[in-house]
């Protein structure tokens, strides 16, 4: 799924533009190990525990970047009595920044002072005590509310420089924008009331209950898949393949990002590489057609497949060549997936003709979204069902609007 952003954006609740950078290269991590998202699950299950205090935290971007550039340029020789007398703006303008400074930080030391941090993921916790032991040297607490005199300020300013000089700056922002990305996301599992997934070894995949984000009204789907590990979506246009596809991928997406998933249960494997491939593309700069980038896809996951168990999904494959072709290297792309007993396979296709090749191959489980013809309608009930779709839906449309008078004609 190369627009990860469809996405990102039910957990973009981000307070600061380098908060969303964090966050979008959150997303876009492309290796996987389950310590890291068991770790990140545990994390985020401390933000969800404090999450009324959290989403009572308000920043603004400008403040924080206002900070930051005022700690980046700090150079306390250049704050002097002669400053406040030659110098009047810029001395004015140190002493709010201070000002600033003392109300950014006390603000975000309360904060932390409140989360309860009990039998939680302890590195996580540990990164926070840090961090308020941090704020408090700085001394914000003491002044806090006070009108300052010229060498309690100065003295802020010198203790400023020797922070940078040990590179806790460095480290502290890396945690703010860490922190405003966990407490985004934890607003977004909120909100859904979306469910931690659990990860077995088994070889069992099972999500119940699964739906898309986007769509409010999502009908519920749910795959319980043991001793398969390819499994083939048929059925006509328009009736909800790609979009359960889609909603399985982006579950098995979350879960191995460490994010609760849009389920009422999910118990998978946990999968070294993930690949989703949705609307491919040509790529007229490399000079690949659509096919050729199928191709090229196909094989990355392959190599992949050498050392790795991967999650793969290809939706309606080989749709850039011809029918007999597509169908030939369809079966025999299947075949030779389905031998990777610890890695799991979704595809689409609509060719029916590949049917009774495929039949005899245990590994392979074929699904489709149900659709049916009603009084000359086509309807769709967007429920999974075990086996093949057999209904035509060109024919059916192409009669519906017209098409077949207006020919004659």
């Amino acid at each position: 799924m190369k627009n990860i952003s469809e996405v990102l954006i039910h957990f973009d609740y981000t307070q600061t533009r380098r908060s969303k950078q964090y966050l979008t290269s959150f997303f876009n991590r492309k290796n996987h190990s389950l310590e890291q998202a068991l770790e990140v699950q545990d994390t985020l299950k401390l933000f969800l525990e404090n999450i009324s205090i959290i989403q009572n935290y308000k920043i603004n971007d400008q403040t924080v970047s206002s900070v930051h550039k005022f700690l980046d340029e700090t150079e306390s020789r250049h704050y002097t009595h002669l400053t406040s007398l030659t110098y009047r703006e810029f001395y004015k303008e140190i002493n709010f920044n201070i000002s600033l400074f003392i109300e950014f930080f006390y603000r975000l030391g309360l904060l932390l002072r409140n989360l309860n941090l009990k039998n939680f993921n302890a590195e996580y916790a540990g990164e926070i005590g840090k961090t308020i032991q941090f704020i408090n040297s700085l001394s914000v607490n003491e002044h806090y509310g006070k009108e300052l005199n010229f060498k309690q300020r100065k003295s802020i300013l010198i203790k400023i420089e020797s922070e940078k000089e040990s590179g806790n700056f460095t480290s502290f922002w890396d945690f703010f924008y860490r922190f405003d990305m966990y407490s985004a996301i934890a607003k977004g599992i909120r909100k859904f009331d979306l469910v931690f997934p659990h990860f077995n070894s088994e070889n069992t995949f099972t999500i119940n209950g699964f739906y898309h984000l986007n769509l409010a009204d999502s009908v519920k789907n749910s795959v319980n898949i043991t001793g398969n590990n390819t499994v083939i979506f048929t059925g006509a246009n328009m009736s909800g393949k790609s979009t359960a596809m889609k909603s399985i991928s982006i579950v098995v997406l979350l879960a191995h990002l460490g994010l609760a998933v849009p389920a009422t249960y999910c118990n998978i494997p946990f999968y070294d590489s993930i690949f989703l491939f949705f609307s491919v593309n040509d790529d007229l700069e490399k000079g690949y057609s659509y096919f050729a980038r199928e191709i090229i896809n196909l094989k990355e996951v392959l190599l992949e497949l050498k050392s790795k168990n991967c999650f793969a999904v290809f939706d309606e494959i080989f749709k850039g060549t011809n029918i007999n072709d597509a169908a030939q290297i369809t079966i025999r792309t299947v075949e030779g997936l389905s031998r990777y007993k610890n890695s799991m396979f979704i595809l689409s296709t609509h060719l029916n003709l590949i049917e009774k090749d495929l039949a005899e191959n245990e590994n392979i489980l074929v699904l489709n979204l149900e659709s049916f013809v009603k009084d000359e309608q086509l309807l769709f009930t967007y429920r999974l069902k075990e086996g093949w779709s057999k209904i035509e839906i060109g024919r059916i449309l192409f009669d519906k609007y017209g098409l077949n008078a207006l020919l004659r004609n």
